[in-house]
């Protein structure tokens, strides 16, 4: 068995979105002064590798607490479309999307995390990629970038209408090779909020 870590890591002044709260974590409480260490952690829930909700885009009162947990896990598939602008669907798409209950995207942006051009620069979803998603019943959509889009979000509307939930700022995606078995695993903390951050990991069943 081996298992691949898709997240980034969590420190103060991590990247975060344009316009979100800065990430502060900060050792709150030092053994050699207290006897146990502390942390403290203050993010918004779309800091890092995290998931979007419904209630994230959608006039929803849903948190992403109560989602049933086997949403967040299951059978992968990876499509690799670097330098593409908008990532449409295509026969080899569709044939690694098939039988799947989670699709990851890799562009290749991560190498840019932490850049101006990893938020102004990524590519978007065609709309025939989302519906083919939505006609197979994918759970979950992991991308290796900020969003599936830009404003007014609409792609992001449709996944979410179509319960598809939205997994962002993944990396080492290029670890995974279309014909890789490998499960997905990405919960969300318990935590009544409309997203959340995770710990998204690749299980390589062979």
């Amino acid at each position: 068995m081996k298992i691949i870590d898709l997240s980034q890591p969590i420190h103060t002044g991590m990247p975060v979105y344009p316009g979100d709260d800065s990430v502060i974590l900060e050792h709150t409480s030092v053994y050699k002064e207290a006897h146990y260490n502390n942390h403290l952690l203050h993010t918004g829930m779309h800091a890092g590798t995290h998931i979007d909700g419904k209630m994230h885009l959608l006039d929803v009162s849903e948190y992403i607490s109560s989602m049933p947990l086997e949403h967040f896990c299951g059978t992968g598939g990876i499509i690799h479309a670097q330098n593409e602008a908008a990532i449409a669907l295509t026969p080899a798409y569709a044939q690694a999307i098939k039988g799947k209950s989670i699709v990851l995207i890799h562009t290749g942006m991560d190498k840019y995390y932490g850049t101006d051009s990893y938020y102004t620069g990524h590519p978007v979803l065609d709309m025939s990629l989302c519906r083919y998603l939505a006609d197979n019943n994918i759970r979950l959509l992991g991308i290796d970038m900020p969003s599936p889009d830009r404003f007014p979000f609409e792609i992001h509307k449709f996944l979410l209408k179509n319960n598809i939930l939205i997994l962002e700022n993944l990396t080492n995606l290029d670890k995974l090779n279309q014909e890789d078995e490998f499960e997905v695993m990405a919960f969300p903390l318990k935590i009544n909020a409309d997203s959340s951050m995770v710990r998204a990991v690749a299980r390589l069943t062979v």
